[in-house]
């Protein structure tokens, strides 16, 4: 076998699992000097303790949703734009962002990472209009006094050189105003206090 037809099989199989339609069905592992977890706590989509109800501390207001179905309601509204975003509820009561989170490089994307924030660490929910892509989006702030509270947890991606914390995660999804709402009331369930909130911009 030629050298050229070695590195022509291997551009097809590197392409073929780039392209593929199917992200992995995995959030990525926190790495060990960061968080600190042993790998036999990692989560995966398929374990019981995401979206655990035992992280709701106050019942539905009158006229809501309550707390399953507001996270099923952000989680439809970034897959809205990303078929392959989640929106989650990790097992220990971090709202977490998958997908083009906080990005400016989309196409490096590998769906291996994900943000997280503690809801009590919410600050304000902030409804962004983009006039250029009509994709508009919501920004959850921290609190002034943990102001790098939100974490990229996951593999790390050579292409990628946004940092691992934040004062801020920023995802896009449909409806903008109302699932600024929700997550400002699944703020509001898990215990949390929305300090400033935005009044709608339409």
């Amino acid at each position: 076998m030629s050298a050229k037809s070695l590195i022509q099989i291997i551009a097809v199989a590197v392409l073929a699992a780039a392209c593929s339609p199917v992200p992995p069905l995995y959030f990525g592992a926190p790495q060990e000097p960061i968080s600190g977890i042993p790998p036999e706590k990692l989560f995966t989509s398929n374990d019981a303790s995401i979206n655990s109800d035992a992280f709701a501390k106050r019942p539905p207001l009158p006229g809501r949703r309550g707390y399953l179905e507001t996270i099923r309601f952000i989680d439809d509204g970034v897959k809205y734009i990303d078929p392959f975003a989640e929106f989650f509820i990790s097992f220990n009561g971090q709202m977490c962002f998958r997908g083009l989170i906080n990005r400016q490089l989309p196409y490096f994307e590998n769906y291996q990472n994900y943000w997280c924030m503690y809801p009590a660490f919410v600050n304000n929910v902030e409804e962004l209009e983009n006039n250029t892509t009509t994709v508009n989006s919501v920004r959850l702030w921290c609190i002034l006094e943990a102001p790098q509270c939100a974490r990229r947890i996951g593999f790390w991606n050579f292409l990628d050189e946004s940092p691992w914390i934040s004062n801020s995660i920023s995802a896009e999804t449909r409806p903008s105003r109302e699932q600024r709402a929700a997550i400002e009331h699944l703020v509001y369930l898990m215990g949390g206090n929305v300090r400033n909130v935005q009044a709608s911009t339409r």
